[in-house]
């Protein structure tokens, strides 16, 4: 209210004002008319208070008021000055004096007006002293709606200040038109065009735009030195606290340079609901999400396992389960006997089997360790629901098990074999699902960039020509539930992930989100290529297989027979347990190179006695 006790003195200066005014034909204006005046002039005061309260003139925030609010002022001060008015002659008429002039009252009532208005808007008026000192930062606006003219009415205000050089529609328009006084110029497909002429320092997106949009832009960013910046959608921008976002939050699908695959997840449901459902590597990035996913098509049970009991603690706190249908299992998939008893005593109907050790790295340096896991762990779960009357089982599996450079990718191809084997051995239907690079997982590129650009970077990069295939965590988890529903037994699912993605162009989408510079604001560096590492992966040897659902493939690589295969994994179990480094290396790339025919025997390299095959 402190703006009442402000209006109450202005009006009192300019009525007094305009008597002096009116009057000031006379010498003087005489003591009849003050002695009046002095009486008339709390109910003048009292009556403009009252109108402004009526109309909504107090509460606002002046310094960011529109239209709307300039009118409530405008409307209250001319109820004011009829009332008064009104007043004024009732008085007269029933007295047969005057009170204050009429044309004083009129007068009065346009000074008072000027006079509130030029207080509310005096920080609307008088901006441009802010900017002083700092640089206009010149933005090319994306978008021609309330929150794009919002930016050129108030940008001066922002720090530093934004001058807005043009707005360029979402879509092509075929007259040059204006708005808030700046040309509204071009389309998007020639946004490239318009950044020299402009002198651009920015862009910035105001609009709402499809995934393709947003990409083509993202892409016009990366060949010109402009910063990238992104006004949140309107409904969107106001956080609990009252405070509003200028730059929208960083998503993952704005990474990718294709538009997301989004599934009929319709027969899905028709798999899921009533069967209880256990997830193995529950805690991780994965399968975490798949159990969220699964959760929402009605399953009786879920069982949550993973060897890591923060890892599954945090998952669980994340997990929506109003229900209760959360059931959770500290078992490492490494110790067959409890896996057994977990089987057992929980039955599953279906099974997606997501634990692995995943890290290239850190696998080249620790070959058994990725045995133990990916293949010894993936034979006791899969030797374990042979006991139970279970139905389904997916492996989550990698593009890195084609051709593998790694121990990692050689011993998921292993997995992948089993998982083809055990297939017809019972009425339980097996397979696969091969993963490109997942965009947001724990320990994967994108969180790792994502650290570097806040700490200032530089951002690590190890070949400039490394490419590789990506997808959002939403797509992978989508994809292993759609195979798990379009499984016969023995495919490897694959998604149409597109072209493969250079991890430098990556790297540079991510600065350019961050509304920074590469290069400038922030540098890019080649550490070089780590052991194990490809610079190219492939999905499959074989052409992919065409499937009912229009992005998903299938691969169907050739393995070993299954006596030949339980021999070779039994000597790999000797190896691994042994500790021999050298040697679990060369049998695992062995056995995921080799070339298969039906009735082949497979063929290792020639091992110490102690290892060699019953």
């Amino acid at each position: 209210m402190a703006f009442a006790f402000v209006d109450a003195g202005l009006i009192a200066m300019t009525y007094m004002a305009a008597l002096v005014l009116r009057l000031a034909d006379t010498a003087l204006v005489s003591p009849e008319f003050w002695r009046n005046f002095w009486l008339s002039l709390p109910v003048i005061v009292l009556t403009h208070i009252f109108f402004n309260l009526v109309f909504g003139a107090y509460g606002h925030v002046w310094e960011h008021a529109s239209v709307a609010e300039a009118m409530r002022l405008v409307t209250a001060n001319v109820v004011s000055a009829f009332v008064l008015l009104v007043g004024s002659l009732s008085y007269e008429a029933a007295t047969g004096r005057t009170a204050v002039p009429l044309m004083a009252l009129a007068l009065g009532a346009v000074l008072t007006l000027g006079g509130m208005g030029a207080l509310r808007f005096r920080s609307r008026l008088f901006s441009f002293r802010r900017s002083e000192g700092s640089e206009p930062v010149r933005t090319l606006v994306i978008g021609t709606g309330r929150a794009a003219a919002s930016l050129a009415r108030y940008g001066h205000t922002f720090n530093p200040p934004l001058h807005v050089v043009a707005f360029v529609p979402e879509a092509e328009q075929k007259s040059q038109r204006r708005l808030a006084e700046v040309p509204v110029l071009g389309s998007l497909a020639h946004l490239d065009a318009l950044i020299d002429p402009y002198r651009v320092d920015q862009v910035v997106i105001a609009a709402d735009l499809d995934e393709d949009q947003m990409r083509s832009i993202v892409d016009a960013c990366l060949e010109v030195s402009v910063r990238l910046r992104i006004v949140p959608d309107m409904s969107d921008a106001l956080q609990e606290t009252g405070g509003v976002r200028d730059i929208r939050d960083l998503e993952i699908s704005d990474l990718l340079p294709r538009p997301a695959v989004s599934t009929d997840l319709g027969k899905v449901e028709d798999l899921l609901r009533d069967k209880k459902v256990l997830v193995t590597g529950a805690g991780g990035s994965i399968g975490s999400e798949i159990v969220s996913q699964v959760l929402s098509f009605g399953p009786t049970e879920v069982i949550a396992l993973d060897n890591d009991e923060t890892h599954l603690f945090d998952a669980d706190m994340r997990w929506e389960d109003p229900d209760g249908l959360i059931s959770l299992e500290l078992c490492d998939i490494r110790d067959r006997q409890r896996v057994f008893r977990v089987f057992q005593d929980r039955a599953p109907d279906i099974v997606f089997h997501a634990a692995a050790h995943k890290h290239v790295p850190i696998l080249e340096a620790a070959p058994e360790e990725a045995v133990k896991t990916n293949v010894l762990g993936t034979r006791n779960v899969l030797d374990a629901i042979r006991l139970t009357d279970t139905e389904r089982f997916v492996l989550i599996s990698t593009d890195k098990a084609v051709d593998p450079s790694s121990v990692m990718g050689a011993t998921k191809r292993i997995a992948e074999m089993m998982t083809q084997s055990a297939t017809g051995k019972s009425a339980m239907v097996c397979t696969g699902v091969r993963f490109g690079n997942v965009l947001g997982s724990r320990g994967s590129v994108v969180p790792t960039f994502m650290r570097q650009i806040r700490e200032g970077g530089p951002v690590t990069v190890t070949d400039a020509a490394m490419t590789r295939y990506f997808m959002t965590v939403q797509e992978a988890v989508e994809l292993v539930l759609q195979s798990a529903a379009l499984a016969d037994g023995g495919e490897i699912f694959v998604l149409d992930m597109g072209e493969p993605v250079k991890i430098m162009d990556l790297a540079h989408r991510m600065i350019r989100l961050a509304g920074l510079i590469p290069g400038k604001d922030i540098d890019v560096s080649i550490t070089g290529t780590r052991e194990g590492e490809k610079l190219n992966e492939v999905l499959s040897r074989r052409p992919l297989q065409a499937s009912t659902h229009p992005k998903i493939r299938i691969a169907r690589p050739d393995g070993p027979p299954p006596v030949t295969l339980m021999d070779a994994i039994n000597t790999l179990t000797r190896v691994a347990e042994a500790g021999d480094q050298t040697e679990v290396a060369s049998l695992v790339h062995s056995l995921a190179w080799q070339t298969w025919e039906t009735s082949e025997v497979v063929t290792l390299p020639v091992v110490d006695q102690q290892y060699a095959l019953d």
